[in-house]
């Protein structure tokens, strides 16, 4: 089975790996694999990058997605679980769907909750809206 887990540096998502890695036995074999995700949300207006550099822009985004990730795969690498790293900017529940079609993903992991409650009221849940628009099954580790 392939698996596409989205992370996001929450302890949500770090759920979800810890999940992974006591499930490793699910993406494991021909043809399965582990894809880990992380979506930085495309937060910068337009407005604003009119007046920093591109380079500049690149390089925080490639920071904060460093951090994002830099747990969960610590806990793969330790667990000697091998996987496909890709990190994207943009719209976050859309990008998942878009790389779970692109990885031919046959299911998506995430955690239960990502950046915080607020977050989800001003822009809507990424959990739920992957859960309504997603094809193949998605799995909620809480």
């Amino acid at each position: 089975m392939k698996v596409l887990v989205s992370v996001d540096g929450s302890k949500h998502s770090t759920k979800a790996i810890d999940y992974l890695i006591k499930h490793a036995a699910m993406f494991e074999g021909k043809g399965s694999g582990l894809v880990v995700l992380h979506v930085q949300a495309d937060v910068i207006p337009p407005e604003v990058t009119q007046y920093i550099p591109k380079k500049s822009i690149a390089d925080w985004y490639a920071d904060e997605g460093k951090k994002a990730v830099k747990a969960a795969t610590a806990k793969l690498d330790k667990a000697n679980i091998q996987y496909k790293l890709i990190q994207k900017i943009g719209r976050v529940a859309d990008t998942i769907l878009e790389e779970s079609k692109t990885s031919k993903a046959d299911m998506i992991v995430m955690g239960s909750h990502g950046r915080g409650s607020l977050m989800s009221l001003i822009m809507g849940s990424v959990t739920t809206q992957v859960l309504s628009q997603a094809k193949q099954p998605v799995l909620i580790i809480k």
